[in-house]
């Protein structure tokens, strides 16, 4: 009895081709499952046949996709490369004696031989950190890439022999954030990452300094919403405060300015020129930073109210 099945066409060393131009460029669509021929664009009608593999995917972060498995990370200490056995694998009952026994040796040889020398083991460590960090800084999933990224080529270049697993990873996601535009500053990192904010600052430069990283200006208008909410500022002065701030960076007054204390006294300034109640010392807590220093970017920036029209207070 002959098969109904329809025979799909080759070429003369036995790869399937395209039945319209002859094209052995076949690829499958990894949603729709159709396979399309790359020559011509033509569309097979049985979407079920195994014609051709996957096309390859790409993700947010430029990363392929795989077929199966998790996909690369720079923030797993193996990029997720590697085949683990895992402690049910090993105890399947399905297996007889011998066989368990064998894939627990191999298990164990595994553990080690990933754990083995210096730097896997600092990786290992590091990776687990930076996730923690970055889970309590509430951070894209780019950022926490990123800063794994810098902190492999800091340990390639020894950067970290002789500094702190932890002070190393706390700098390396600050300078990630900085080259992300993600805000969020170095007291709120060396806070999360228990560590001073002098300290935290020192390995900062230190790895800047190795990698070779060129940092744009922190952008102060960035810091403005966070703070007003913090501190109960209305929208209508956030708005002001955003005007004077502009206006202080087309100046070049932002210039060697901590960004935080920039976007308080701006809050500040705005309030007092609307009568907002907006107590300085709120702002000052909400933005990690003294009275004294609002007053002092007060100062600075009462160049920019002028440059607006706006009214002189004290």
């Amino acid at each position: 009895m002959m098969s109904s099945r329809k025979t799909r066409p080759r070429d003369e060393v036995g790869h399937y081709v395209c039945p319209n131009c002859g094209s052995p460029s076949l690829v499958r669509d990894a949603e729709t499952g159709e396979v399309i021929c790359t020559n011509c664009g033509f569309v097979l009608s049985d979407p079920s046949e195994n014609y051709a593999a996957p096309v390859p995917r790409r993700t947010e972060e430029g990363l392929l996709e795989s077929q199966s498995g998790p996909p690369g990370r720079f923030s797993a200490f193996d990029k997720n490369l590697s085949t683990i056995i895992s402690r049910a694998q090993a105890s399947n009952r399905n297996l007889n004696a011998d066989e368990r026994l064998q894939l627990w040796r191999l298990r164990r040889t595994q553990l080690r031989a990933s754990a083995g020398s210096s730097m896997a083991r600092n990786l290992s460590r590091a990776m687990s950190q930076l996730r923690g960090l970055s889970g309590r800084l509430n951070l894209p999933e780019v950022v926490t890439e990123r800063a794994a990224l810098m902190y492999r080529r800091a340990l390639n270049k020894g950067l970290v022999r002789g500094r702190p697993i932890n002070g190393m990873v706390a700098a390396s996601t600050y300078a990630a954030c900085r080259l992300t535009d993600v805000p969020r500053s170095l007291s709120e990192i060396a806070k999360a990452s228990g560590m001073s904010r002098k300290l935290l600052a020192h390995y900062y430069r230190a790895l800047v300094r190795s990698l070779d990283v060129t940092m744009a200006i922190e952008d102060p208008l960035k810091r403005v919403s966070k703070i007003a909410s913090r501190a109960g500022a209305d929208s209508q002065t956030e708005m002001l405060a955003g005007k004077i701030l502009r206006e202080a960076i087309r100046l070049r007054v932002n210039v060697g300015k901590d960004p935080d204390g920039l976007a308080a006294a701006a809050l500040d300034l705005a309030a007092r020129i609307r009568g907002s109640m907006v107590m300085q010392r709120d702002l000052a807590k909400a933005a990690g930073v003294s009275e004294v220093t609002i007053r002092s970017r007060m100062r600075d920036l009462k160049t920019a109210s002028k440059s607006l029209g706006l009214p002189d207070v004290a």
